[in-house]
């Protein structure tokens, strides 16, 4: 597990390159679909590069999704955070 940067930080990396738009200012506020443009696909890409960069699962619910860009780097701490108590 990489976690050497700031899960903010890595969360905007990731999001920028699966929108492919290194440029974009991501806002925490922002929606994931209606601001965003995230589909079921793409967030399904996001979700496994970030799988891949926790090196474990998001469990994510698949009916309670993340809705803003703080919801999605709330998901990953918490997944963090867990990982850090099984270790």
């Amino acid at each position: 597990m990489n976690t050497h940067q700031p899960t903010s930080t890595v969360v905007r990396l990731i999001l920028r390159e699966v929108l492919e738009d290194e440029s974009l200012e991501l806002r925490g506020d922002e929606s994931l679909v209606h601001d965003l443009g995230l589909d079921s696909m793409t967030f399904l890409h996001l979700a496994l590069q970030l799988e891949d960069f926790l090196q474990a699962p998001l469990n994510e619910d698949p009916e309670n999704l993340p809705e803003t860009v703080n919801d999605l780097i709330r998901l990953v701490e918490e997944q963090l955070e867990a990982l850090a108590h099984v270790a």
